[in-house]
């Protein structure tokens, strides 16, 4: 049942990765990366981390627990934003409801600011808008951010690399493991590992993509595609089964 992913302009592309994982190759771990469910408008990015779930988002993540495929070792993984943690939570009790097998082991090692005040200055003409994000991704990709301030966008693709298949190798079972982060995140990782420029339309809450590495590369699913990509040359580790 999707009774609220269904109802919401933003739950449509958190529908397709539900509908891609029929696609999934049983053989191979798994890696989905998605943006936190619905906050509310953040005014003053200074106060960012205060913005929560809406119980409309919760309740969407909750929905999306319940629908992810049965038969897998679910590992969630979340930012240091409280709304990242909320959405790893319900996405959790929705997949235990149905009897599945979950857990949420906590906040991922990696940081994308280095200083926040610095940040803060930096970003002091900022507006909650996907034009405002995207705008931020071009600078942040093209190395127009101050490198002591925001970790270069390929070292972070490249951090947020090692960790996934650290944590794939160390797994046992069958694991899926989810990380829950922000847009520039998601953004950033669909440019640097699959070279995918950001969309027009931006990446909406819940939105992401599951990703299977092989010996040889990797099979993306991300909105209504299935790609397969060779691995980075930065790219250290490849298959981890």
């Amino acid at each position: 049942m999707t009774r609220v992913l269904g109802s919401v302009d933003w739950g449509r592309h958190a529908l397709e990765l539900l509908g891609h994982c029929s696609k999934l190759d049983d053989e191979k771990p798994t890696v989905m990366h998605i943006r936190h469910t619905e906050r509310p408008v953040i005014d003053d990015i200074s106060n960012g981390r205060a913005a929560r779930s809406t119980p409309l988002g919760k309740e969407a993540a909750y929905e999306m627990g319940m629908n992810l495929p049965a038969g897998w070792d679910y590992r969630f993984y979340h930012t240091y934003y409280e709304r990242t943690q909320e959405t790893a939570e319900r996405i959790h009790e929705g997949i235990v409801a149905r009897g599945g097998a979950s857990e949420v082991v906590g906040e991922m090692n990696l940081r994308m600011i280095l200083d926040q005040e610095e940040y803060f200055r930096y970003q002091s003409g900022y507006s909650d808008t996907d034009h405002s994000a995207s705008d931020f991704m071009d600078r942040w990709t093209s190395g127009r951010t101050p490198p002591e301030v925001i970790l270069p966008s390929v070292e972070f693709a490249r951090r947020a690399a090692e960790t996934a298949m650290e944590n794939l190798a160390s797994a046992e079972g069958k694991p899926f493991h989810v990380y829950v982060s922000h847009d520039v995140w998601v953004a950033a990782l669909m440019f640097h590992w699959f070279g995918v420029p950001p969309h027009d339309d931006w990446y909406m809450f819940l939105d992401g993509f599951i990703m299977q590495p092989g010996d040889d590369g990797m099979t993306v699913y991300f909105r209504d595609k299935v790609s397969r990509v060779g691995f980075p040359e930065w790219w250290e580790s490849s298959d981890p089964a």
